[in-house]
């Protein structure tokens, strides 16, 4: 009986461990290393892979305003026509929410794409996380990746990018060991 149920967790963990090797963030935010104070940086915002489609969507962006400045935004070259309605909005200091509007040329379910690129003033060069929130209409649902801004990321030990250590990097981790994998 006991190895059953061994047999049974094993199975159990193979298919978590497999369903986060392929997961992968709906949206995505790019990290920034070694930025110096005075100048400028882009966090280009990702679509990975759209699980649906897109024709109204809504988002904010938060940050620290003592680390970085908001100064604007550029569509991607896939999307800049593509909207009836893009526009950003500042909150107040620390958050900016973005929303798009189109009622003909949709996100289509399946695309990818440089949704648009965030560029900001480096005030300090303390480390800070760019975080995406609050997704609203058709983004809401989307699995995302947060960016780093002057911190190392956490690597490939976090395999499925939550910031925590789980199930999934427990199960890399007795493959490491037992050596099933690279």
């Amino acid at each position: 009986m006991k190895i059953k149920t061994l047999y049974l967790m094993l199975c159990f963990c193979c298919v978590v461990f497999v369903q986060q090797i392929f997961a992968e963030n709906n949206l995505e935010l790019n990290d920034i290393q070694n930025a110096q104070k005075g100048s400028t940086v882009e966090f280009n915002l990702t679509i990975n892979n759209a699980p649906n489609e897109v024709g109204a969507f809504g988002f904010e962006i938060a940050f620290n305003p003592d680390v970085l400045s908001y100064q604007s935004y550029e569509l991607g070259e896939g999307f800049k026509n593509r909207f009836n309605q893009f526009d950003d909005n500042v909150v107040d200091d620390g958050t900016v929410r973005f929303g798009g509007l189109s009622s003909n040329q949709k996100i289509q379910q399946g695309e990818t794409g440089l949704l648009v690129t965030l560029t900001f003033s480096v005030l300090k060069t303390e480390k800070d996380t760019i975080i995406l929130q609050n997704l609203i209409d058709q983004f809401k649902g989307w699995s995302v990746k947060n960016g780093l801004f002057n911190q190392e990321a956490l690597g490939y030990e976090d395999i499925n990018n939550d910031g925590k250590v789980g199930l999934a990097e427990v199960i890399h981790l007795l493959q490491l060991m037992s050596g099933f994998t690279n």
